[in-house]
């Protein structure tokens, strides 16, 4: 009687484990599935997408050279200011 008791714990332990170390498996792969495709879409971002740092740059790029046509134009609307003056 003591070995029908010992086999049928062991059976219902090993029913018990076997679809949780399934599911724990099965789990883990679906995880580093995930984590693969995660860490491709970050590389397709950088790939596309300037980032803030980059951005705020070519910003300042941009405002610097339109700063530097404001200083040119208005040396040509003043030396055309001069020269009508001097026509007068």
């Amino acid at each position: 009687m003591h070995l029908d008791i010992s086999v049928l714990w062991t059976a219902a332990l090993t029913f018990l484990v076997a679809p949780l170390a399934y599911f724990l498996r099965s789990s883990l792969d679906r995880l580093r599935a995930l984590e693969s495709c995660v860490s491709h879409t970050r590389e397709q971002l950088a790939e596309k997408y300037a980032t803030k740092s980059d951005l705020h740059r070519d910003v300042e790029r941009v405002l610097a050279r339109l700063e530097m046509l404001d200083q040119k134009l208005d040396k040509v609307l003043l030396s055309n200011s001069r020269i009508k003056g001097m026509d007068q």
